[in-house]
């Protein structure tokens, strides 16, 4: 931390101007070295002009590094995480949308771990942090590998030729918008919402042709080619996409913070166009500040976690069956290095899974609604063992499950645009409210008109029941409304011609 004072003492003029640009995208870079007589410690903020409260940096500072301390790690390991921001002079600072999180702090994180005999632990770890009020993963993950593909993940200079690149980009808006970056150009793409489905998501043309792509400011960093084989099982994707459809806990435990946040992001993207409603946190650590999160305290609301100490899984369900909360869905990733020769289409609980992470079990009841389709489990399966391109395999595993949801949606869209335009009222503003939404009626429509998604069950009846039961539970969960607002926003933003903007360059 003193480094870090007497880096405020600097000259600032410079910095300050670079930062009234930069803020728009990044609000600082962080470098941390972890100190074997100290622990993680502060090494750089730039621009150091920032004034980020102590408890954030100690966020910070624990969150950049693994929990596990493992020899074999020979290349960068990249991952991201978020804190609450309880830093009262970073405030947001966009002209217009998108404007990112007032509440959150975003972490972007590559860390390093260099041999060197001369340290107690005969290591160097240091990682260089990205911090931002925008949870723009692929864009930020880009810049990271940009910054430190020469060597050196520390040096001043390229922080501050990085930041002056920055701050002369056009804020974040909505489209496309070129970004020159050390020598390169960024293309990204900005959607008017983060839960807008298939972003990043190459067209079969693209793939073949070896076209250059776009970021996208939303896309998911998981690449499931290479999540897959870490699962206890294919079907486990359909346990996933209905226990985050309908709002529940999920935490996933894994050996490094890029498996766990990795997989978190690519998990999130299943449920897309729905807005998972709850709190996402990719990588916490034991001095994480639960009480946000409603652990340990504070006001309870579901959680996805990415974690990869044991004893922080016990911590947690503790905590939450003590608070007398729903038991979260925990799902244990292998990533031990041991090849899987096939991935089960169906959960096969041998205890390589949990031995493997020493976590206790790896939780709670498997799907109640859904039924697998088996032939894209199938397909999914010869792929990985044809060693299909990573692309294809994404490509499929992300069509499918965006097709789902839009098949389980199209029921409510009906409803919506059928049975409520004669009653919905309209807000002050002009913004159409469904504020007499029935569920009972719904039901009834749905009964009627049927849904083209397979649910579980023996006959009809059974069915039936399964599938008034998982629409029940996606009706009075806060991803609802969640999905509710931001479909009546976009529904708005349509109308006033907002949402149909040009690709910006840098002016």
């Amino acid at each position: 931390m003193e480094k870090l004072k007497q880096l405020a003492l600097r000259p600032k003029r410079r910095s300050e101007l670079t930062a009234a640009g930069l803020r728009h995208w990044v609000l600082a870079f962080v470098v941390c070295n972890f100190n074997v007589d100290l622990g993680p410690e502060i090494e750089l903020v730039y621009p150091p002009s920032i004034e980020f409260s102590q408890s954030d940096l100690l966020a910070m500072c624990f969150s950049s590094f693994p929990e596990r301390h493992d020899t074999e790690i020979v290349d960068d390991i990249s991952f991201q995480y978020s804190i609450r921001n309880n830093s009262p002079d970073v405030r947001l600072d966009s002209p217009h949308a998108p404007y990112g999180s007032a509440s959150d702090l975003y972490g972007h994180c590559v860390f390093r771990q260099e041999y060197d005999r001369r340290t107690k632990r005969s290591f160097n770890q240091k990682s260089l942090v990205l911090i931002s009020n925008h949870d723009f993963p692929a864009l930020y993950l880009a810049i990271l590998q940009k910054m430190t593909a020469s060597g050196l993940i520390s040096d001043p200079s390229a922080l501050e030729a990085a930041c002056a690149e920055i701050a002369s980009w056009p804020a974040p808006s909505i489209g496309r918008l070129e970004l020159p970056f050390l020598g390169s150009v960024f293309v990204l793409e900005i959607a008017p919402h983060a839960a807008f489905p298939m972003q990043g998501l190459p067209t079969p043309l693209a793939m073949q042709q070896a076209t250059r792509l776009a970021l996208y400011a939303y896309q998911p960093v998981g690449i499931w080619s290479k999540l897959i084989p870490c699962m206890p099982s294919l079907s486990e994707l359909y346990v996933l996409f209905e226990k985050l459809l309908i709002c529940e806990s999920v935490i996933v435990l894994a050996r490094s913070p890029q498996l766990c946040s990795e997989f978190v992001s690519a998990m999130k993207d299943l449920i897309r166009p729905v807005p998972y409603a709850g709190i996402v946190r990719p990588y916490v650590v034991m001095q994480s500040d639960f009480i946000s999160m409603g652990i340990d305290g504070g006001m309870p609301r579901p959680i996805i976690v990415g974690i990869t100490n044991p004893f922080l899984l016990q911590r947690i369900l503790g905590s939450m069956d003590k608070s007398g909360r729903p038991k979260p869905h925990v799902i244990s990733l292998n990533d031990s290095g041991e090849p899987l020769d096939t991935v089960p289409l169906k959960p096969q609980r041998s205890q390589r899974h949990n031995k493997t992470l020493g976590a206790a079990e790896a939780s709670g009841p498997g799907k109640k609604y859904l039924k697998s389709d088996h032939s894209f489990m199938k397909e999914i399966s010869n792929m990985m063992k044809s060693e299909a391109s990573s692309e294809m395999v994404g490509s499929v595993v992300r069509r499918h499950f965006a097709e789902l949801s839009a098949q389980f949606l199209s029921p409510v869209h009906r409803y919506l645009a059928t049975s409520m335009s004669s009653t919905s009222v309209l807000s002050p503003g002009g913004n159409v409210q469904y504020g007499n939404f029935s569920e009972a009626e719904f039901l009834k429509s749905l009964g009627k008109f049927g849904t083209s998604v397979n649910f579980r069950g023996q006959n009809p009846i059974q069915r039936h029941r399964a599938r008034d039961g998982l629409y029940e539970q996606f009706c009075r969960s806060p991803n609802f409304y969640s999905w509710l607002e931001m479909k009546l926003s976009l529904e708005k933003e349509a109308s006033a011609g907002l949402l149909s903007q040009s690709p910006t360059k840098p002016g």
